[in-house]
């Protein structure tokens, strides 16, 4: 039998709900899903209300399908406000066509899609259609979501299989559940709503955290090769088994990476080299083909073509490797951010990237085979994830690095001097983190017009603008990356009479919900943590006259400090802050806006005058 794991994470949560004059809601929604003989008929019926013009982009109706399923019975049609029948879907109307993603350079992904409009609100469209699937790895993972501002006022998933037919599901935010006992079969039946809509905050936790969802797993099932999901092993052994065959290199690669490594010795460095050689030789593109992308194409196919998504540069990588006898693992993770964790007690297909786990003596190296950024760096996509290491008999997770304060340090030395009412800043900035990761990929993939458009939206904020820039260069295996720009301000030197006010270079801070309108946790993943060191210019003839107080604040979301001092020509402002990662629920949110509007507080407040 099947096992419930109702995740009712946020006890605390108070959940907002939007003004009740909605531009569409989804009425109803019932998915019924029939597995008999091994195989898997989902049937789907929708009615989706329109009430306004901006409810219209729902009319536009798009089933996603693959090469291994098959799609049919697709019927659609529109109500008017009296429930009557207007217009029926004709076949004509259907277009077939592939999901091709802007990322993707190949996907077997394809979609039929169809556009109902009325032209009296409100109408409902209501559309049906049903999926075969020999093979699957998920039976369902039911989200009864359309949108984030489209209510959902009822919804429905019946599973219905055989007596002997083993399944393992996991809900969050349902209640509504229930088992039947028919005949030979059992039925599995989930209900419920979503009509308190949830808007995503800053530094929330991942929305698909926050909606009801259900997901369903067979114990055993055949997708290319038999699996079965009875624990994490078992699944390992079929992802394994799925990449055996896939390692052979051709003779010519063979031949290159003997002369790239015939005068090393050490592995690390070997390592090294042959991640340079596929940073410089090889691009990313996305391929979901075959088994619904999972299984990586050949190395011989990235050697020849020098192309290739995470599963088949991965591989290619590992199979570099295996050639000269280092030992490596093919390694599944979740990534992107917010950070979205695995549910260990649900072993299951979570995963949504593939990385390389080495490990060499007493040490981890991580290596992802789609990045530009430096070696044995995972960064803020993969930071401190549970990675299900791929291995025969032996898959286990193991935690990635998680990224320290040190990792994400950005560090700016500010010189601004005074021209006649105007200022002249000089930047000199180290960036780590997030900021690294965004600057080498503009650096390495942007043509010059991309990158200066970008780095003219990033620089040229709170009245600077920008002169020029220089982004410096810096050893390929260093996680930082330097950035020096010269910009001009009105707004930091103030005249008043002849009397000159200075303003402060305030760290970019983002605008935290006020409490009484924060409705969900904080979840901040990895630290913010920032210096800077300013030099102020005192222009001939001024003499300086400001507070001599220092600041210093520190708690358990994280530190400040600032410290102003000077000499006969300039004044120094020095400071620091540090936010800590970390989880706060909504009883504890008000204490950490609290700490954090005192350090905005100081930074909008901290003025420097000038007097004559």
């Amino acid at each position: 039998m099947g096992k419930i794991t109702l995740i009712i994470c946020f006890l605390s949560l108070v959940i907002t709900s939007f003004s009740q004059n909605y531009d569409a809601e989804l009425v109803s929604q019932k998915t019924t899903i029939i597995i008999n003989k091994g195989k898997l008929t989902k049937n789907s019926y929708n009615e989706i209300k329109i009430n306004s013009r901006l409810g219209e982009k729902h009319t536009k109706v798009t089933i996603p399908y693959s090469n291994l399923n098959k799609l049919s019975n697709i019927e659609a049609f529109i109500k008017d406000s009296d429930g009557r029948v207007v217009k029926r879907l004709k076949n004509s109307e259907i277009i077939t066509r592939s999901s091709f993603s802007d990322f993707s350079f190949f996907e077997d992904r394809l979609e039929k899609a169809f556009t109902l409009k009325h032209n009296s609100y409100p109408y409902t469209i209501v559309y049906s259609y049903q999926i075969q699937k020999k093979e699957f790895l998920y039976i369902d993972n039911w989200i009864p979501v359309i949108d984030q501002t489209v209510p959902t006022l009822a919804s429905d998933l019946i599973v219905s299989v055989p007596l002997d037919y083993g399944i393992s599901y996991s809900s969050q935010y349902i209640e509504d559940f229930s088992i039947d006992t028919l005949e030979n079969r059992i039925n599995y039946k989930w209900s419920t709503s979503y009509t308190q809509l949830i808007k995503p905050e800053l530094y929330s936790p991942p929305y698909l955290n926050l909606l009801p969802s259900v997901a369903i797993v067979p114990h055993k099932f055949s997708y290319e090769k038999e699996g079965s999901f009875a624990d994490w092993i078992s699944y390992g052994n079929w992802q394994f088994q799925l990449l055996q065959g896939l390692n052979e290199l051709p003779d010519n690669e063979k031949r290159k990476i003997h002369s790239l490594l015939k005068d090393v010795s050490d592995d690390k460095e070997k390592i090294k080299i042959l991640y340079h050689y596929l940073q410089d030789e090889t691009r990313y593109v996305n391929v979901t083909i075959e088994t619904g992308g999972l299984k990586p194409y050949q190395a011989s196919y990235v050697a020849h073509n020098k192309y290739g998504d995470c599963k088949a540069l991965t591989n290619y990588f590992k199979s570099l490797l295996d050639f000269i006898d280092i030992p490596s693992y093919y390694t599944k993770v979740f990534a992107g951010n917010p950070v979205r964790k695995i549910d260990k007690d649900f072993p299951s297909q979570q995963f949504n990237h593939v990385i390389l786990y080495i490990p060499y003596k007493e040490e981890d190296i991580w290596l992802d085979c789609t990045s530009d950024a430096a070696f044995n760096y995972l960064g803020t996509f993969t930071q401190n994830r549970a990675a299900f290491i791929i291995d025969n008999n032996k898959s286990i997770f193991k935690q990635t690095p998680k990224l320290k304060p040190d990792d994400v340090l950005v560090t700016r030395k500010i010189e601004v001097k005074y021209d006649s009412g105007h200022s002249f800043v000089k930047f000199n900035n180290t960036y780590r983190g997030d900021s690294y990761e965004s600057i080498i990929n503009i650096k390495n993939n942007f043509n010059e017009q991309e990158r200066d458009r970008t780095l003219r939206g990033y620089l040229e904020y709170d009245g600077f603008k920008l002169l020029k820039y220089n982004i410096l260069n810096s050893n390929r295996d260093s996680t930082k990356i330097g950035l020096y720009y010269e910009v001009t301000s009105q707004n930091i030197y103030k005249q008043y009479g002849t009397d000159i006010l200075v303003r402060n270079v305030a760290f970019p801070m983002p605008n935290f919900e006020r409490p009484k309108d924060r409705t969900l946790p904080v979840q901040i993943d990895y630290p913010i943590y920032a210096i800077d060191t300013l030099i102020y210019e005192i222009p001939i003839g001024y003499t300086p006259h400001f507070s001599k107080d220092n600041y210093s604040i520190t708690c358990k979301y994280g530190e400040y400090k600032l410290e102003i001092v000077e000499n006969k020509r300039n004044i120094f402002v020095i400071k620091s802050m540090l936010i800590f990662s970390g989880f706060y629920h909504i009883p504890e949110y008000e204490n950490f806006y609290n700490f954090y509007m005192q350090i905005v507080d100081i930074e909008n407040k901290t003025h420097l005058s000038l007097i004559k």
